[in-house]
């Protein structure tokens, strides 16, 4: 697990959080047509591409390269605790 996801699960990550996310992660599984989700927060953005399966976690602070973590959303579930099942490509 990266640096900024550990910071984002410590810092901005709650049950309320990961509650929209897991609903949004389903409704993309129902709706094929949602190629994009973004959620912001006070320091981390997450921007969920459904089409890549993939979820970029960034700091509004850094906005170097290292300020960019981007990982599948299947392995951000696993590290957020998400009571989803793993992720199915869409």
């Amino acid at each position: 697990m990266g640096v900024l996801l550990e910071n984002f699960i410590r810092e901005e990550l709650s049950e309320r959080l990961i509650g929209r996310i897991e609903a949004t992660v389903e409704e993309a599984k129902l709706n094929p047509s949602i190629a994009f989700r973004e959620f912001n927060g006070n320091v981390y953005d997450l921007v969920f591409n459904f089409e890549k399966s993939e979820v970029s976690v960034n700091s509004v602070l850094d906005t170097s390269s290292t300020g960019t973590e981007i990982l599948s959303i299947d392995v951000f579930l696993l590290a957020i605790g998400s009571k989803l099942n793993c992720y199915v490509n869409l």
